[in-house]
């Protein structure tokens, strides 16, 4: 008797679902063949009885692939099931063949992209059970023919090259009109309106050390500190002669000493906190300085079919060892082409020793002035940092015509610190009035020879310069 645990709704999982399975199949013999169902006895594989074992497989599911989906739903999630090796109410032991073997005898009768189909041996009590699972059916699918002739005048198995087969009370049979007819209902009724969706990236990414900007500014930070401390006065000799040489110096700077309202531990805590507070500003002006360089790449998204697709938005995932940083976020602005002014984005540093005045005095974490972007900028691209890490970029594309591909305007710079080939990110597209999610992988080639990166370092000169 069938084993009260098992689930017709969805397809068997493990051995104990399968064994299930198959004793359903034996309490109910002929019977239990029905749509989603089929039974057969022993299939030989040997070199004589090769080709007639694989197209009685591969007719089955032909016949299986080509249902309708809403009938398909409502056992085993949709899939088929053929169960070789089970005949009547009794198990005919299926022969254990080699796997590649099984799949290169049927794949030339359904196509390499024909239906999707695997399979699994089930080693039952009363002997081997070989079950061919078949995908479930979709809305949009196309008509599944058979792709090769074959013909066996002793048992009267034939199939024809484009012959549609399809299944019908528990049988396996020849299409008729009105099958064909109700295929190409499925066909056209596809959530995805016929619509295909394809994405790309103008551009490539970058290999960069993540550390290697944030290390380069924080040097500079410690220089210019270490400038400003630099200018503090030296006390003069004890028992020198004020008016020798090194006294003399040491009058000078105790005169200019005394011109400033800070004392030297006042200066000093100045110096601390602009340091402190301009480390924390370093992550921000790091990517601002990278966006400066590097932003080049842009989205491309094609519509290579003949459908007008409205409000169409797109999102792309990037994984988490990779860095997406948008152009339009940067904060920088470019005066004169003189290169990336790192100082300009940082917090304004203390008012140099010996020049201070009672406004300077009032020092505070305020950055350099920047001059906003342009009002007329909009970008049409939101970068989001996931929680979990890497980067979701949405992008409002807007209509999308036929046979048409649109580029986003904002621009990006992506790097990471993965010595890959390529970046692979996954992307999802939607579109007013289709109800279906075009999904994919987007495939972003290295900006650089394998084994090589960029970097940068200091080359001197003046700090808040195009020298890094």
């Amino acid at each position: 008797m069938a084993s009260v645990d098992l689930d017709l709704t969805r397809l068997p999982s493990g051995n104990a679902g399968w064994h299930a399975l198959v004793d359903h199949a034996l309490s109910l013999g002929d019977l239990s063949e029905v749509g989603w169902l089929e039974l057969k006895g022993a299939l030989p594989f040997g070199k004589g009885s090769r080709k007639r074992s694989a197209v009685v497989i591969a007719r089955t599911v032909l016949g299986m692939a080509n249902r309708m989906p809403d009938v398909a739903e409502a056992h085993l999630g949709g899939h088929g099931v053929l169960l070789v090796g089970v005949q009547g109410q009794h198990v005919d032991p299926a022969e254990r063949v080699d796997g590649a073997e099984l799949v290169a005898a049927v794949l030339p009768y359904v196509g390499e992209d024909g239906p999707r189909w695997d399979y699994n041996f089930i080693d039952h009590a009363d002997g081997l059970v070989l079950a061919v699972t078949v995908d479930p059916p979709r809305w949009g699918d196309r008509i599944h023919a058979c792709r090769k002739d074959y013909t066996d005048d002793q048992t009267k198995l034939a199939v024809r090259d484009g012959e549609v087969f399809v299944r019908s009370s528990g049988a396996t049979r020849p299409a008729s009109s009105n099958d064909i007819i109700n295929l190409e209902r499925r066909r056209d009724q596809a959530a995805d309106r016929g619509a295909v969706i394809t994405m790309g990236y103008e551009g490539g990414f970058d290999h960069l050390d993540p550390d290697n900007v944030p290390d380069l500014i924080r040097q500079l930070i410690a220089r210019k500190a270490d400038e400003l401390l630099d200018a503090l006065p030296r006390e003069a000799p004890r028992g020198g002669s004020p008016f020798s040489t090194a006294g003399l110096d040491a009058l000078m700077k105790s005169t200019r000493f005394e011109q400033d309202r800070r004392s030297s531990a006042t200066f000093r805590g100045q110096v601390e906190r602009w340091r402190d507070t301009a480390g924390e500003a370093v992550p921000a002006v790091a990517a601002d300085f990278i966006r400066h360089y590097r932003a080049a790449g842009k989205l491309r998204l094609t519509n290579e079919s003949t459908k007008y697709l409205v409000a169409v938005r797109a999102q792309v995932y990037f994984a988490a060892d990779v860095v997406v940083l948008a152009e339009s976020d940067s904060e920088y602005c470019d005066h004169g082409g003189e290169g990336f002014r790192v100082f300009q984005q940082l917090p304004d540093p203390p008012v140099e020793w010996g020049k201070d005045s009672s406004l300077a005095s009032l020092y505070g974490s305020v950055r350099s002035p920047v001059i906003p972007r342009s009002a007329a900028w909009r970008s049409d691209v939101e970068v989001e940092a996931l929680s979990d890490g890497g980067y979701c970029v949405t992008w409002d594309v807007g209509d999308l015509r036929p046979r048409s591909t649109e580029s986003s305007a904002e621009r990006f710079a992506i790097y990471s610190g993965a010595h890959a080939p390529e970046v692979v990110a996954r992307f999802k597209v939607t579109a007013r009035g289709v109800d279906h999610v075009f999904e994919g992988e987007l495939r972003i080639p290295c900006a650089q020879e394998p084994g090589q990166g960029i970097g940068w370092t200091y080359r001197g000169g003046d700090s808040d310069s195009s020298s890094i």
